[in-house]
C-alpha cells in the first residue's frame, strides 16, 4: 500500500493540505504542505492515496477511530428512504419535509463530497502539468483517470442529494467544482441539471479510458468507473440511457474480475474486502472500533429498523441476520455484525445485476431476461422459491420486485435504496415514505453556511428556505 498521505479538505472558504507518514488507513496529522507538493510519480501516488482517504472518511474530521462515523455512505440515506430511524429524540431525516438548511447532517452530506472533489482537482491539475517522463508507463494517465473517477463520484453524490436530478430542463443542478479551490474562485454558481450530468459523464468516460484495468478493491479502476456510469445513466433515465446501462452492466458481469458471493451473509459477517464481489470498498484503519460501539448497534441500538424495513423481510431468510435483538430492543440493525463489521461497500457486483434487470424492464425488454438476473441475485441471498416472481406479468409489477430486492440487498450501502426508490412513481414513493410529501423533497436544502460564504451560488432548492 502507498506509504504517505496528502489530501485536501475544504468547506466554503477553508482550504488546506494535510500530510501524514502513514498508510491509507492511518489517521492524518495536522501538518501542512504547500499546494505544489506533487513533483513526480511518488508524490502523485501519495496525494492520490489521500483522495481515497477522503472517500473513505466522508465529511467527518473529528479524529474518531472509525470510518463509520461517515454515515453519509450508510445510515443517513437509509433513514431518508424510510427504513431506519433514530429513536432517541428523532431525526429530521425521518421527516423529509422538516429538514432544515442548518441541519448538521445536511452540512455533512454537502461538505464531504466537496472535500473529495477538491482533493481530486488538486491531483488533476498538478499531475497534468508534470512532464510525461516523470512517470513510468501509463501511470500518469492512470492517476488522472482515478482522480477524475473520484471527482465524478463526488459530483454524482451532490446530484443525487442536492439537485433536481429527475428534470433535465431544471436550473437546480450541482455547483460544479472543476478547479482546485483558491481565494479567487470560491464564489461559484450552480450549473443546470443537464450540465451536471454532462460533466460527470465526461469525467467517467475519461476514467474508463485511462484508469487502471485492475486494482485493489479499495481503489478505483475502469470497472468501477463503468459501474458508476451505469448508476448515473439509470438516474438520468432517458430511453437511450437504459440501452447503455444494459450494455455496461452486461460487460461488467461477463468480463469484469468480480463474482457474486455464494452466500451473501458471508460478505458481511466474515469476508469483507476479501470477497470477490466487492468492486470498491472502504478500507478500515488499524484498531478501529466496531460499528456496534459506534452508531449501528450499541447495547441499545443507535438506529432501529422501521416498520417498512421489517415488512420487506417478512418470510425472507435474511431477516435473521438483518433485523433482530440488540440489547433489549427487537428491531436493531444486524446487517454488519461479525468479524468484518468495519468494512463498507459503496459498490458491489449485485448492484450491476439489479441495474441491468431494471434497465431491461424500463427499456421495454424481456421480463424473462430481467427475472433471470433477479433470480441469480436471490439465489445468492439464500432464496430458492421463485413462485411469486414467476407469476409477475407486467413491467410495473416487475419494477416493484426489482426495487424491493434493491432495498433489501443494498440497504445501508451508499444510498442505493434511496436512489432506487426515487426512480419509482411518486405514488409508490409515498407508500414507502409518506414524509417525502412531493418531488421537491426528493432532495435536500443547500446548507445555510454555503449561502453565507458563497452568495454567487444562486437560489435555494424549492420548498426550502436559506435559513
Amino acid at each position: 500500500m502507498k506509504k504517505l498521505i496528502i489530501y485536501s479538505m475544504f468547506f466554503a472558504g477553508s482550504v488546506f493540505l494535510i500530510a501524514c507518514k502513514k498508510e491509507l488507513n492511518a489517521l492524518p496529522t495536522q501538518s501542512k504542505v504547500e499546494g505544489n507538493a506533487i513533483i513526480d510519480q511518488k508524490s502523485a501516488e501519495i496525494a492520490l492515496n489521500g483522495v481515497y482517504l477522503r472517500f473513505a472518511e466522508g465529511g467527518d474530521d473529528r479524529g474518531t477511530p472509525s470510518i463509520m462515523w461517515a454515515g453519509d455512505h450508510e445510515i443517513l440515506p437509509t433513514t431518508l428512504a424510510g427504513y431506519a430511524t433514530y429513536p432517541y429524540g428523532g431525526s429530521s431525516f425521518d421527516e423529509n419535509a422538516l429538514i432544515k438548511p442548518t441541519d448538521y447532517s445536511v452540512a455533512n452530506l454537502w461538505s464531504a463530497p466537496y472535500s473529495l472533489i477538491n482533493a481530486a482537482n488538486g491531483i488533476i491539475e498538478q499531475v497534468s502539468a508534470l512532464a510525461d517522463n516523470k512517470f513510468t508507463g501509463t501511470r500518469k494517465a492512470e492517476i488522472i483517470g482515478e482522480a477524475r473517477l473520484m471527482r465524478a463520484y463526488g459530483h454524482q453524490y451532490l446530484l443525487r442529494y442536492f439537485a433536481q436530478f429527475y428534470d433535465l430542463s431544471s436550473n437546480y443542478g450541482v455547483m460544479l467544482r472543476k478547479e482546485f479551490i483558491t481565494t479567487n474562485n470560491i464564489a461559484q454558481k450552480r450549473s443546470t441539471v443537464k450540465e451536471s450530468y454532462d460533466f460527470i459523464l465526461s469525467d467517467l468516460d475519461a476514467a474508463i479510458a485511462n484508469a487502471p484495468l485492475a486494482s485493489a478493491n479499495y481503489y478505483g479502476n475502469k470497472w468501477v468507473a463503468k459501474g458508476l456510469k451505469a448508476r448515473i445513466l439509470m438516474l438520468r433515465g432517458q430511453a437511450a440511457d437504459y440501452t447503455q446501462v444494459i450494455s455496461i452492466t452486461k460487460d461488467i458481469i461477463q468480463n469484469g474480475p468480480y463474482q457474486l458471493e455464494p452466500n451473501l451473509h458471508d460478505l458481511f459477517s466474515t469476508k469483507g474486502l476479501d470477497s470477490k464481489e466487492v468492486m470498491i470498498g472502504l478500507y478500515p484503519k488499524p484498531n478501529q472500533v466496531n460499528k456496534s460501539d459506534v452508531y449501528f448497534y450499541r447495547n441499545e441500538p443507535g438506529y432501529l429498523a422501521t416498520a417498512s424495513l421489517k415488512s420487506l423481510f417478512q418470510n425472507d431468510p435474511r431477516q435473521s441476520w438483518m433485523i433482530g435483538d440488540v440489547g433489549t430492543t427487537p428491531d436493531g440493525i444486524l446487517k454488519y455484525q461479525g468479524s468484518k463489521v468495519e468494512v463498507c461497500y459503496p459498490m458491489r457486483l449485485t448492484e450491476m445485476y439489479l441495474l441491468e434487470a431494471e434497465a431491461i424492464v424500463r427499456a421495454g425488454g424481456s421480463l424473462n431476461d430481467a427475472k433471470a438476473l433477479l433470480k441469480t441475485v436471490l439465489q445468492h441471498a439464500g432464496i430458492n422459491d421463485f413462485s411469486s416472481l414467476d407469476n409477475v406479468t407486467g413491467p410495473d409489477a416487475m419494477l416493484i420486485q426489482i426495487y424491493n430486492e434493491t432495498a433489501k440487498n443494498l440497504s445501508f450501502e451508499d444510498g442505493q435504496e434511496w436512489s432506487a426508490l426515487l426512480r419509482m412513481p411518486l405514488s409508490f414513493v409515498l407508500q414507502v415514505k409518506p414524509a417525502v410529501k412531493d418531488k421537491d423533497h426528493y432532495i435536500l436544502p443547500i446548507p445555510k453556511d454555503e449561502f453565507d460564504r458563497n452568495p454567487a451560488i444562486g437560489d435555494q432548492n424549492p420548498s426550502y428556505s436559506k435559513n
